[in-house]
């Protein structure tokens, strides 16, 4: 027996519930999550973590909306990150280092006459020389990249079986 329109109006109403919901959302961001530790592993030597340093490189999603994730490194594990991508102390530290230079505005400081405040300059960081980065979050994303259309598909052929 053929479909009214109606009928058929809700089965694509079902099947497009069926897409907009978190599941899909929340396999892309699990494997993606997994995907990562594996890349972070394979480039620090078997486990997620820099020898000595107390944070792994850990990552995290959010669901933003309805087939929107947003895929970040943790709050603890962003320097890390950072550091096993770009790699230590490349000298691109930039900015200005003057007279009395307020850290957050990067604005000089000034006494009541108009003359530039002078002040002691700030304890220099501990050296701990230089390393090359390793490229770690480009590879995770690669590895992302790749496997997540292969889920998406798998998700709609579902929905299709399942709807219709």
């Amino acid at each position: 027996m053929a479909d009214t329109f109606a009928s058929f109006g809700a089965k694509v109403a079902r099947f497009q519930k069926e897409l907009t919901d978190d599941a899909t959302s929340h396999a892309i961001g699990k494997m993606a999550k997994i995907a990562a530790t594996k890349a972070a592993s394979s480039d620090l030597g078997g486990d997620p973590k820099f020898s000595g340093w107390a944070p792994t490189l850990d990552t995290r999603y959010d669901i933003v909306r309805p087939g929107v994730i947003s895929f970040h490194p943790s709050k603890r594990s962003a320097g890390p990150w950072t550091v096993a991508q770009q790699g230590r102390n490349q000298g691109n530290a930039g900015g200005f280092a003057g007279p009395s230079i307020n850290r957050k505005t990067g604005l000089t400081s000034l006494t009541k006459s108009g003359a530039v405040r002078r002040s002691r300059g700030a304890r220099a960081r501990r050296w701990n020389g230089v390393t090359r980065g390793k490229g770690t979050a480009d590879t995770a994303l690669a590895a992302i990249d790749k496997q997540v259309p292969k889920i998406v598909q798998q998700r709609i052929g579902r929905a299709i079986s399942k709807t219709f």
